[in-house]
């Protein structure tokens, strides 16, 4: 007997959420929405969603967290109360991008964004109905990019669809990136180099105390990312503000990305600059300071010198698996997976196959004829380090991180995230490329004529459960956590399909004994 309940379900959800959303007249909006904050009045703007042109939310566009703009390689101060209004009404810049392919440029940063070192900036989402006192959840997202890129800005995490939809605020930000962000000097004390982590939580602690009146609960956030921004989230849960900011976590492709060494790449950089340490000693970061940004920023994408957050203990405590179970982490449920083909659009800034694998397991020779083995042997160079970039700094190492959370007593839910679709795929065989899941969590797919039925229902199911977990984080986002049952991954969008399958996680995880020393062994947990 068929089962239509599949197949129903996202026209119900549809049409009742329109129901709903349509209760609010549109004719209310013809002012602009105006809430006030701790700080002052914002005025914002209000958009419709183009397939339901009924369907309203607010949008308050470019709202500074700190007081602007923030002082090169120092740590952003809070805002000041201000007494004229600030029109929240469009994007500000971006903060500088370093992108070292321009295949990178083509698929994060179309349409281009403004840049700038004046980019401490959060854009906050919320249903038309919201008011000061509503109770919404939030959504908290920070951005990946491996910390050289990206932005609260992009098309693909506009918020309006998951407001409009699910009754959840979204908010947005900005953060420092690359050097700007994170920078090596030896002249900044170690617990200050970490500005795009402090940013974050400045951005975190500005959210917490002023979301109330734009109509949600300090008590029901929830802190999302994807790639590095997932890293940020992990961190946050080590070793959170205090009081909590936050109630519940989702990490999606979680990694702490690939950008070398960032003490040689600070002396790399200065030297370039006329600001080496050997010829100006320690007024060398005040030289640093007066360079032009745009003369730093052509500089970083010339040479691709890529910039690593410091383990300071505090944004970053290295040690993950023994910070989780200590009293000061924040045990909140989780929400956490990644993609079946990740490595894919990072296989070109990957060295050789065995080369790599040499590197990781320079302790363990042994392994690497049998990490090796895992693949077919007609396989192209490209499709190897696509596999064992998906497998080693994803796939095994999120399995470690899921049982590192376990143990540590979280309640986890995991997802296998495993559908493409023609119209975002950037090249040929990207497969489920890394990121692929943003646009269809958020709802910003490509509507054209390649919109394919799954790619809308995908996208339906992901943000409902998304949503879910955000407003129940200890219901789940309606399926098995894990420990629960034998069957406690979420297979999402395999065969053409787009409601999930509850299946083992050895299925996912069968090549991961390999990986198991390297993973250990560099903490890529």
């Amino acid at each position: 007997m068929i089962n239509f309940r599949p197949l129903i379900w996202p026209f119900i959800y549809v049409f009742t959420s329109w129901i709903i959303s349509t209760q609010v007249s549109p004719t209310g909006y013809n002012e602009p929405p105006i809430v006030t904050s701790a700080y002052g009045k914002i005025v914002g703007t209000t958009s419709r969603q183009p397939a339901f042109p009924y369907v309203i939310t607010k949008e308050f566009l470019g709202i500074p967290f700190a007081q602007t703009p923030p002082t090169r390689f120092l740590p952003a101060k809070p805002p000041i109360p201000h007494t004229t209004p600030i029109f929240a009404t469009g994007l500000k810049p971006s903060c500088y991008q370093q992108f070292i392919k321009q295949k990178y440029r083509d698929i994060f940063n179309t349409p281009p964004l403004s840049e700038s070192e004046d980019c401490l900036y959060l854009n906050i989402f919320t249903p038309a109905a919201s008011t000061a006192g509503s109770g919404t959840p939030v959504l908290f997202w920070i951005h990946g990019g491996n910390f050289q890129l990206g932005s609260g800005q992009h098309p693909h995490v506009v918020g309006s669809s998951i407001a409009a939809n699910e009754n959840v605020i979204v908010v947005t930000m900005n953060y420092r990136l690359n050097v700007f962000g994170f920078p090596s000097s030896p002249d900044i004390p170690l617990e200050e180099r970490n500005l795009g982590f402090q940013d974050q939580r400045l951005a975190l602690k500005w959210v917490h105390k002023n979301i109330w009146a734009f109509g949600g609960d300090p008590g029901k956030i929830t802190v999302a990312g994807e790639s590095v921004g997932a890293y940020s989230v992990k961190q946050l849960i080590a070793k959170p503000p205090d009081p909590v900011p936050f109630r519940a976590a989702i990490l999606q492709s979680q990694s702490r990305g690939f950008q070398g060494d960032g003490v040689k790449s600070w002396d790399l950089l200065s030297q370039e600059l006329g600001c080496s340490r050997e010829e100006l000693g320690s007024s060398q970061l005040a030289c640093m300071q007066a360079v032009p940004a745009e003369k730093i920023h052509h500089i970083l994408d010339r040479d691709g010198i890529g910039f690593a957050p410091a383990i300071d203990g505090t944004t970053d405590v290295g040690d993950f698996t023994a910070s989780i179970g200590r009293e000061v982490a924040a045990k909140v449920p989780i929400l956490m997976g990644t993609n079946a083909d990740e490595g894919t659009i990072l296989a070109g800034i990957f060295p050789p196959p065995r080369v790599a694998l040499e590197g990781l397991f320079r302790n363990h020779p042994s392994f690497i004829d049998r990490a090796i083995a895992l693949y077919p042997p007609n396989a192209t160079e490209f499709q190897l380090k696509s596999r064992i970039i998906t497998d080693f700094a994803y796939t095994c190492a999120t399995s470690a991180l899921v049982t590192a959370f376990t143990e540590a007593g979280h309640s986890v839910w995991r997802y296998y995230f495993n559908a493409s679709f023609p119209n975002t795929m950037p090249f040929s065989d990207a497969g489920v490329w890394h990121a692929s899941e943003i646009n269809l969590v958020f709802g910003n797919y490509p509507r054209n004529s390649e919109t394919t039925t799954q790619q809308i229902q995908t996208s339906r199911y992901m943000q409902h459960a998304w949503s879910q977990f955000t407003k129940n984080p200890e219901g789940g986002p309606g399926w098995h956590r894990v420990g629960h049952s034998f069957r406690d991954v979420q297979l999402i969008g395999s065969n053409g399909t787009f409601w999930g399958e509850s299946v083992d996680a050895k299925s996912i995880d069968h090549m991961c004994d390999v990986y198991w020393p390297a993973i250990t062994e560099l903490g890529r947990q």
